[in-house]
């Protein structure tokens, strides 16, 4: 038993007036105390955080950690603003590699380069002539290979240089496939590390190839309390016997109903802005209601990826027909694109939508990338976070990293200062969506995401108020200890 002391709480949707202290005694809060603490505790141990602000701690319902972990070891073509900064990058990479590493690249925004285009692949083997070269678009659903890397890939019947929709899926996980368990579980130790470092507790994670094989679940499953904060498994897969088999509560992730707004792959009612294309529903109707009502019998927890409003509409429709949509907490992953009629059934539905801030920081406004893609009016029904909330609906905020940056202040202030200003949430509700909220999504409303007795001590711990622009992480507390503290 110790005293976490000296301490702005953030309870019931504000800050305490004044320094509180809590009871700790094996990684559950006792009680709440105030600070200095009376006589009787002085004897315990205490840990003094010199007035800092404390959130329950901070839960991301989106990520795609392994990649995230594994990606940070590899080449960040982020702050490339040409073809020759790229191929600069991925040349430095290749000399320090031995002839057995696979180069993983990530981070590819094309439109923001000088020549607004891929590199093409021979470019791609004048900097890496004789190792394999995955290299993934910033939204995860394109990437290209090397011919080094094409060639070891036996059944990729296609001559397109940019690999989209099924044909990204089998490069990528062709690669990830080859990985040893121990480089694996590096992965996400680095994955932990970040996490920590960016304020989170947990961090929801999609483990599986999207089609049929949950991959390295079980390997994860088994190793999870080698971690320093937690990992919340999803079995991303069709596969309802491996996950049953594996022990999940839930399936799916990012099993995609279509792709996404950048490769021009969301499935869209009205076409994207200068062409004729809708996007592209990955599955039938008749598949998604198969497949969602076989998870639905065996209680699993159905999370699926669906960005355009064609696509949200297609699984919701599948979740309105369902009673146990509401019990189950079927979540509706990234849900982008809504006009109110679409957030109307959403609401009789009573999916969740799982949903990302940073996609309108980065993408968002009249000027942004929705509007260049969709168009203006369409880009203002772009993550209607305020208007969700309004319905009665219940969101959760998520980072989907490694496609935008995995920070728990910055997705904060990102819900709060929407470009739309009519869809920004009050600060208590941003909170919400990264604590209580998301506890909620995991059954675990009755003993986390809030600070208060018998709930886990979960803390994430800030300088000041978080959506201030000096606040800085202190320390991220799991369970009642210290696993990151600021330099």
């Amino acid at each position: 038993m110790k005293v976490l002391s000296n301490l702005y709480l953030w309870v019931n949707d504000r800050f305490t007036a004044e320094p509180q202290s809590l009871l700790e005694e094996k990684g559950i809060i006792i009680e709440q105390l105030p600070y200095p603490v009376p006589e009787q505790y002085k004897q315990l141990y205490q840990q003094d955080f010199a007035g800092a602000y404390a959130y329950p701690g901070f839960i991301d319902t989106h990520t795609h950690s392994f990649e995230g972990g594994l990606y940070s070891l590899g080449v960040d073509l982020s702050i490339a603003k040409n073809i020759a900064e790229v191929l600069e990058l991925l040349s430095a990479e290749n000399a320090k590699k031995t002839k057995d590493e696979i180069i993983f690249a990530w981070q590819l925004d094309e439109t923001s380069l000088i020549e607004k285009r891929f590199p093409t692949v021979p470019e791609l083997d004048s900097a890496v002539p004789d190792k394999p070269l995955l290299l993934r678009r910033i939204d995860g659903h394109s990437c290209m290979l090397n011919s080094f890397a094409r060639k070891r890939i036996e059944d990729l019947d296609t001559d397109r240089e940019i690999l989209r929709g099924a044909e990204n899926d089998k490069a990528v996980h062709y690669f990830h496939s080859c990985l040893t368990d121990d480089r694996i579980l590096e992965a996400y130790q680095v994955s932990a590390k970040l996490g920590l470092q960016a304020g989170f507790c947990s961090l929801h994670t999609m483990i599986g190839n999207a089609q049929n094989s949950i991959t390295h679940y079980e390997l994860i499953r088994d190793n999870l309390d080698q971690f320093p904060l937690r990992f919340i498994l999803y079995p991303q897969s069709f596969n309802i016997k491996a996950a049953l088999n594996a022990g999940a509560k839930r399936i799916g992730g990012c099993i995609l109903a279509d792709g996404s707004i950048g490769s021009e792959t969301a499935a869209v009612a009205e076409p994207y802005l200068n062409s004729t294309s809708r996007g592209v529903l990955y599955q039938s109707d008749e598949f998604w209601q198969q497949f969602i009502n076989e998870a639905s019998k065996h209680n699993l927890q159905v999370a699926v990826h669906c960005i355009g409003d064609r696509a949200i509409r297609q699984i919701n429709n599948v979740y309105k027909a369902i009673p146990a949509t509401e019990e189950l907490r079927h979540e509706l992953i990234h849900c982008e694109l809504t006009d109110d009629a679409l957030i109307q059934e959403i609401a009789i539905s009573k999916a969740v939508p799982v949903m990302q801030p940073n996609f309108d920081l980065l993408w968002g406004g009249e000027n942004g990338f929705y509007a260049k893609k969709l168009g203006i009016k369409r880009s203002r029904i772009m993550n209607r976070f305020a208007t969700l909330l309004k319905a009665g609906i219940t969101i959760t905020g998520g980072s989907d990293w490694y496609v935008t940056p995995l920070n728990a202040a910055q997705s904060i202030k990102a819900a709060i200062n929407h470009h739309n200003p009519q869809e920004g949430l009050t600060i208590a509700q941003a909170i919400d969506i990264y604590t209580k909220n998301a506890a909620w999504l995991n059954f675990e409303e009755h003993c986390a995401g809030q600070i208060k007795p018998s709930y886990v001590a979960d803390l994430s711990i800030y300088s000041q108020p978080v959506e201030k622009e000096t606040s800085q992480l202190c320390y991220v507390v799991r369970k009642g200890e210290i696993k990151y503290a600021a330099q």
